[in-house]
């Protein structure tokens, strides 16, 4: 303690505190020995339970004694009301003298938790006066927040009730993650959003904004608050819809904005992704134009489109925003942007900014967005590629909006791009350019690129081809100018019906590319000398 001098132990002092940990040693090793040749035995009674107690109480962590306890306890599940009222009664006080040790006991919390779903005659109302009064102690505790949540469940307590405790926790201390993560629950319960554009509806989602902006200024450097911001201003999920459809191998293939849980014969998913659907084409759609129908959300929509063409939809990746909620969010911006001025290297400040300005105008703000995602490098480098990766969704979404697909060609060379969210948007494209940027962790999603015919992979510091899908329509792939090896080559090579690989600038020899033609019979390009 603070002030105190620091007083030398005695070597009386030391060989009573050695004798003190020997004894309790002792009682703890022959405590689990009884306890363990009793369950061995299927002794199942109350000497076993008063075992198992003396030694929880002073270490509330051995999961399985608290197992063995629960099967005690399910084998008195016979005895009367009274018995098993006051076996409820000990189990509970069990668990508070537990809880007193270690207030953020996983056993214990759960064990308690256990008690409520399969002991009968639990007092409801005391069980949630317990957690009012633990929370007070230490409100956040998340094991009671959880713990709270299932009894109210069982209380069938009003949302809006819980909502109001919420408040009030939140007012004692904003630095409270789970308060506002309980809140995050409960809002769309209590003020569901009507449009479903947002997580409530507008005016609780204006209050909340300022409430939240408070909380986050009193302190930038706590993270719930942000945490609860981030929330509030976070994308919702667009309302499914087709986005793209086209002939591909007397295929007819409809992409969609959103995974597809469920579509009836004859489509079938592309993959486990669940975007990309296709069925054969029907004998009777023959002639220079499609015309078919596809139920979804409940309604049926029709698409008609020339066979040799594309038929797609604009992407919408932000929903729109009300003049109020702008003012709002404007509001928050200038007091971030504020803020920084005071404390430039506020990584949740920045972070939310980026968000603010991809709300308000991203086009506006585009190079002030980008700027800040390289600041957050710089302060937070533990989370580069997080970064890396939502700077790389900002660019293939601001390339995505742009998107010629009456043109076969796609170019998203030398973008810096890490990953390549939304990639089911280039399933129409026969020529894809993803060169000079860094997509060795990406490599799974270029599955939806089920209409490639020529990809360029080009200088993307690959030195494996682990994960690169198999393409059905692929025939030229250029690899040129990375990391690869001849056992990288032949194992993808192996998979898959190329026609032409170009390797150039790869560590691969003049007699590994030979060897790879002979076996593999593909044309192999190494330093432009065709194999």
């Amino acid at each position: 303690m603070h002030g105190q001098a620091k007083v030398k132990t005695s070597e009386e002092e030391k060989e009573r505190k050695k004798k003190d940990r020997e004894q309790k040693a002792k009682v703890y090793r022959d405590g689990m020995t009884k306890i363990f040749d009793k369950r061995k035995k299927c002794e199942f009674d109350d000497e076993a339970l008063d075992l198992i107690s003396d030694i929880l109480i002073t270490n509330p962590d051995i999961y399985t004694l608290w197992n063995f306890r629960k099967e005690i306890l399910l084998t008195y599940k016979d005895k009367s009301h009274d018995d098993l009222a006051c076996i409820l009664s000990n189990e509970m006080r069990l668990t508070e003298m537990c809880l007193r040790a270690n207030p953020k006991s996983y056993c214990a919390w759960y064990h308690r938790l256990w008690l409520l779903d399969n002991m009968p005659y639990s007092d409801l109302e005391k069980e949630l006066f317990l957690c009012t009064k633990y929370l007070k102690l230490d409100e956040r505790n998340f094991h009671c927040w959880d713990y709270r949540r299932a009894v109210v469940a069982k209380l069938e307590v009003a949302p809006s009730e819980e909502l109001d405790y919420t408040t009030v926790k939140i007012e004692e201390n904003f630095s409270n993650y789970s308060s506002w993560h309980y809140r995050s629950q409960l809002l769309p319960l209590v003020y569901p959003d009507p449009s479903n554009l947002r997580p409530v509806d507008e005016p609780t989602h204006l209050k909340e904004l300022e409430l939240v902006q408070a909380a986050c200024f009193t302190d930038p450097s706590d993270s719930s608050s942000w945490f609860y911001l981030r929330w509030l201003l976070g994308r919702p999920s667009a309302q499914l819809s087709p986005v793209q459809a086209f002939i591909s191998n007397k295929s007819l293939v409809c992409i969609f904005n959103q995974p597809v849980n469920k579509v009836d014969s004859p489509w079938s998913a592309f993959d486990e992704a669940r975007y990309i659907w296709e069925r054969p084409l029907n004998e009777t759609e023959h002639g220079d134009e499609l015309t078919f129908s596809i139920k979804y959300n409940g309604e049926e929509k029709s698409i008609s489109f020339q066979k040799d063409k594309v038929w797609s939809s604009q992407p919408v990746f932000d929903p729109p925003v009300s003049s109020a909620l702008m003012s709002v969010l404007s509001s928050t911006l200038d007091s971030s942007n504020q803020l920084l001025e005071l404390e430039p290297d506020s990584k949740w400040t920045l972070l939310t900014s980026i968000v603010l300005m991809q709300a308000i105008d991203k086009k506006k703000y585009r190079d002030v967005i980008l700027d800040r995602l390289s600041l957050l490098i710089k302060y937070d480098p533990y989370r580069k590629e997080y970064y890396n990766d939502l700077r790389s969704k900002f660019i293939m979404e601001e390339a995505l909006e742009c998107l010629v697909t009456s043109s076969e060609k796609v170019c998203l060379s030398n973008l810096s791009l890490t990953t390549l969210h939304h990639s089911h948007y280039l399933g129409f494209a026969k020529s894809v350019d993803l060169s000079k940027n860094n997509l060795r962790r990406a490599l799974p999603m270029l599955g939806n690129l089920i209409n490639c015919e020529v990809l360029t992979m080009d200088e993307n510091n690959l030195a494996s081809l682990k994960g690169f899908p198999k393409l059905p329509g692929l025939k030229r792939l250029f690899l040129r100018h990375n990391s690869l090896s001849i056992d990288n080559l032949r194992i993808y090579l192996s998979n898959n019906d190329l026609k032409e690989v170009d390797i150039s600038g790869n560590p691969l020899t003049s007699e590994d590319v030979t060897n790879l033609s002979k076996e593999f019979n593909i044309n192999i390009i190494l330093n432009n000398q065709k194999n």
